[in-house]
Parts: structure tokens; C-alpha cells; sequence
């Protein structure tokens, strides 16, 4: 019975070997060019920069004007003055629901944007800054590169390309009429060799997102079954007190004793790799959470708690003035309505009750504190502090957008959750349940080594992660050479039969 089992042990790791050590290899091989080269997206620092000036001078509408004219009047939960093509435009937008887009010179409503203005638009943002030639590609529902959910509210897409040395093409959403992606030749090669394959993500697979996750699922596993498996075999095999032919720790030589040895040596990091890559697809529903994030932030902006008649008066002109606005953002605060104006990702200033400066963030933040406790209003904070600087949970690493300084609010309800809130700005920036905490490690910490640590010293974490899949990709080669050998021994085998 027991060589019955170490057999099938031997056997399940020889064949799982075989058909996943291709796959081992891509992925390490990948993941040094995914470290710098992130999967395409506009980030809200790109989105700002390349946004048009605000033409206050086309201002005719306030906010309230705009709100009463979308027909969503006092359900509006945050507004925006922005530009759509040449032209001041207000998005409104209610709990939950798509936005109203009335033009800010009129008050006519939005309509679908056709291709000639999505062009126009393009060419007057900063992606054309330097006189390039914008020109119309096509429509489309979803390529290789606008396969994010995240943009599922603005399909389907114009894309234009633009006519400069770096192959740019810009996406420009048909229902809001903002541009919502870019990308540009060299990023796409490198993640056609990056992304694309570390994730399986051809188009065509992806947009089917439940065969897609089952896939990235069933991978994992097989993933681990070949690691936990090699792993017992690799020390089933190991001497060291009674080495083979007296001074070798294991019995086998050439490709497939440096496949046993480097394997035992880089175990614990293939285990976590292949793991970490496993809870990055939240399988089974492992991290769920019992609570709505939405229904959580409406109750902390919420109309119900304060004086609602109208938003907080901005002048267009005063604005105007010291240097170029490109947004103005009208938020509430238990229910208490403030301005946002924005000239860059980190160029904001906040407006309250037409009061600028030091007054104003005071008032916001005493607004914040005091509306914290309506997040979760059957629990009690347990802590509430300044976070000044990025820590092992908010970051802003890989793209993500996380503002300083923030307001951090820990609750002792029964899913532990923390909240981060802009103090700058009072949106809720950031959510985590105990069980996203310990995603949050297990994803994040296991899979990408992103501990503190390491991403404060510099190239620490790059020559950490560089080295570690040099030695995965090199172990997973020695994989191949054992694999090419063991499948042409078959191939031999079976041909001899016939």
C-alpha cells in the first residue's frame, strides 16, 4: 500500500510537471516585465494632466441650475463641472445611478457623442499637446486593451488614434463623452510579452469572466498540486546523512538533479507563488464581504443629516484666477454640501461655505470626524488616526490612486472594518474588511512582495523580485529539460508498441 501511493505520488508530480512547467516558466518570465510596465489604464494624474482648462467664460449654469435641468434635482450625490470636447459640461451623478450630463454654457442635455466630436475632443486634450494629428479608427464594444469592467458604463468606445511618434490611441466613451483610456505602441508590445500572458488575457477569453476566473482557478490549483507533490518527492529523494554513491545528497544528475536541488532550495517561495497567484482570483467567495461599501459611504455623505437647499456657492471667475482649474467637484458630507477644485492629481483645494484655505479643510475635517461614526452606525470606533504617509495597507503602487493625507477609522463591527478617508477632500477612498486585510496578504504581500519594507528602500524590492524569478524561471527550465525527456521516452515507448 505504501508503494502503491509513493507511486502515484511519483506519477502525479511527473505528469502535472509536464503539462504546467510551460506554464511556470511564463509566468516568472512575465512577471519581471509586469514590474514595469503596468497593464494599460488611465490614471487619475494622466486624466487631469490631459484635460482641458475649465472656459469659465462659457459658464452659464450653476450647479443647482444644472441639478434642477437634469431632472435629478436634490437625489444628486456628488456633481462635476469638467470638459466634454470644447465645452463645459456638469455630471451629475444620484446613488447608484448613471449620470445626467447637462452642458454648463445651455443646459441642453448630453447626447450620444458621435465619432467627429470624439475626435475634436481628443484633439483639443493634452494627448495632442503637440499639434499631433488626431484621426478617427473606429467603434468598438471591447479590444484587447478595454476589456476592464471599470469601463462597462462608457461602451462602446471611439478610438482615435494620434498621429505621433509614440503610436498613441485614446478611447473616448460614446455615453459620457469623456476619455476614459490611452494607450500607446510600446506599452501594448511589452504587455502583449507582460500582462497578456502572465494572465491569460486574450480578449476574446476575458470578456467571458466566469470561464475566464474558473480557468485562472483550475491553473492555480493544478499550480499547487505540482508544487505540493514535487515538494514531498523532492524530500522523499534527499540524503544527507547517507548520500548516494557516497557524497550526493540526491540520486539523480545533470538537468534533473539541478531541478531537485533548486527546487528544494526556492520551495518555500514556489509555494507562495503558486498560492498567492490562487487568492488573487478571491475563489469561492473566499473574501466576501456581508456588508454594502455603497450603502456604507451614503449614509457618511447622506442628504438626510444636514441642511440640503442647495450645494456650496462657487464663483466661476474667483476660481478662475492664480492659475488653470480642469475640474471643480461638489461633494457632501453628512449631508453638508463643499467643492472640490482640482488643477492636478496632487494640486486640490477645497471650497466650504465660500471659505478658501486653512478655514476651510478645518471645517471639512471637523465635518469628517464628525460624520464618521454614520459609516457603520451599530458599531463603535475603536480607532481613528492621521495617516500621514503610506503603510503596508494604503498605497499607491501599481496605479492605485490613494491621496495624503488620509483619515483612517477602524470600527469593532463584526467584519473589523477600516475606513480611509481623503482629508483633503472627503471622498472614502479606501475599504477593508478583516477578510480584504488578509487578501491583502496573502494577493498583494505573498504575490507581489509588497511589504513597507521593501518598497521604501528604493531598488530593494526590484532586485528582491528580480532575483526570485530569475531562480523560478530557472528551476521551472530544468523542469522543461526533465518534461522534454520524459514525454520523448513516451513517445519512443509508444511508437515501439506499433
Amino acid at each position: 500500500m505504501k508503494l502503491r501511493l509513493k507511486r502515484w505520488l511519483y506519477l502525479v508530480h511527473r505528469w502535472f510537471g509536464v503539462a504546467m512547467c510551460l506554464l511556470f516558466a511564463m509566468w516568472f518570465a512575465t512577471g519581471i516585465i509586469m514590474m514595469y510596465v503596468e497593464y494599460p489604464e488611465l490614471t487619475e494624474g494622466e486624466r487631469l494632466a490631459t484635460l482641458p482648462p475649465l472656459d469659465f467664460g462659457r459658464v452659464a449654469l450653476s450647479v443647482d441650475e444644472a441639478a434642477a435641468g437634469s431632472g435629478l434635482g436634490r437625489d444628486v450625490a456628488t456633481a462635476v463641472l469638467t470638459s466634454i470636447g470644447e465645452r463645459p459640461a456638469y455630471l451629475l451623478r444620484a446613488d447608484g445611478g448613471a449620470p445626467a450630463i447637462v452642458y454648463a454654457d445651455d443646459g441642453t442635455a448630453f447626447a450620444a457623442l458621435p465619432p467627429a466630436a470624439a475626435v475634436a475632443a481628443v484633439q483639443r486634450s493634452g494627448f495632442a499637446a503637440h499639434g499631433e494629428l488626431a484621426t478617427y479608427d473606429r467603434t468598438i464594444d471591447v479590444d484587447q486593451w478595454s476589456v476592464s469592467s471599470a469601463l462597462d458604463p462608457h461602451r462602446p468606445l471611439h478610438r482615435v488614434a494620434i498621429g505621433d511618434d509614440s503610436g498613441s490611441v485614446v478611447y473616448v466613451s460614446s455615453l459620457t463623452g469623456q476619455i476614459v483610456l490611452d494607450t500607446h505602441r510600446s506599452e501594448r508590445f511589452w504587455n502583449w510579452l507582460g500582462s497578456t500572458l502572465h494572465w491569460i488575457y486574450p480578449y476574446r477569453l476575458r470578456r467571458h469572466a466566469e470561464l475566464w476566473t474558473n480557468l485562472q482557478i483550475s491553473l492555480s490549483l493544478a499550480s499547487l498540486v505540482s508544487v505540493a507533490t514535487g515538494a514531498v518527492v523532492g524530500l522523499l529523494r534527499l540524503r544527507l546523512r547517507r548520500p548516494y554513491r557516497g557524497r550526493d545528497a540526491s540520486p539523480y544528475s545533470g538537468a534533473a538533479k539541478w531541478h531537485h536541488v533548486l527546487g528544494l532550495l526556492s520551495l518555500l517561495f514556489l509555494c507562495t507563488f503558486t498560492f498567492s497567484g490562487l487568492m488573487s482570483m478571491t475563489p469561492w467567495g473566499l473574501f466576501d464581504s456581508a456588508s454594502s461599501e455603497a450603502e456604507q459611504v451614503r449614509r457618511f455623505t447622506s442628504a438626510d443629516r444636514g441642511d440640503t437647499t442647495e450645494w456650496t456657492h462657487v464663483d466661476a471667475q474667483e476660481l478662475a484666477l492664480g492659475s488653470v482649474v480642469k475640474e471643480i467637484e461638489w461633494r457632501r458630507v453628512a449631508g453638508l454640501g463643499h467643492a472640490v477644485v482640482s488643477r492636478s492629481a496632487d494640486d486640490r483645494e477645497v471650497v466650504v461655505d465660500g471659505a478658501r484655505g486653512a478655514a476651510a479643510l478645518a471645517s471639512l475635517r471637523a465635518r469628517i470626524e464628525g460624520a464618521a461614526t454614520a459609516l457603520i452606525p451599530d458599531a463603535t470606533i475603536v480607532a481613528a488616526e492621521l495617516v500621514a504617509d503610506y503603510d503596508d495597507y494604503y498605497y499607491s503602487r501599481h496605479n492605485r490612486y490613494r491621496p495624503l493625507p488620509a483619515y483612517r477609522v477602524e470600527f469593532d463591527d463584526p467584519e473589523s472594518t477600516w475606513f480611509y478617508v481623503d482629508w483633503t477632500t472627503g471622498a472614502v477612498v479606501l475599504r477593508y474588511t478583516a477578510a480584504g486585510r488578509v487578501q491583502r496578504w496573502l494577493y498583494n504581500g505573498l504575490h507581489s512582495l509588497d511589504f513597507a519594507f521593501l518598497t521604501r528602500r528604493g531598488v530593494a524590492w526590484d532586485v528582491t523580485v528580480i532575483v526570485l524569478c530569475c531562480t523560478g524561471f530557472l528551476f521551472t527550465a530544468t523542469a522543461l529539460v526533465v518534461a522534454w525527456r520524459r514525454v520523448a521516452r513516451a513517445g519512443h515507448h509508444v511508437a515501439s508498441l506499433h
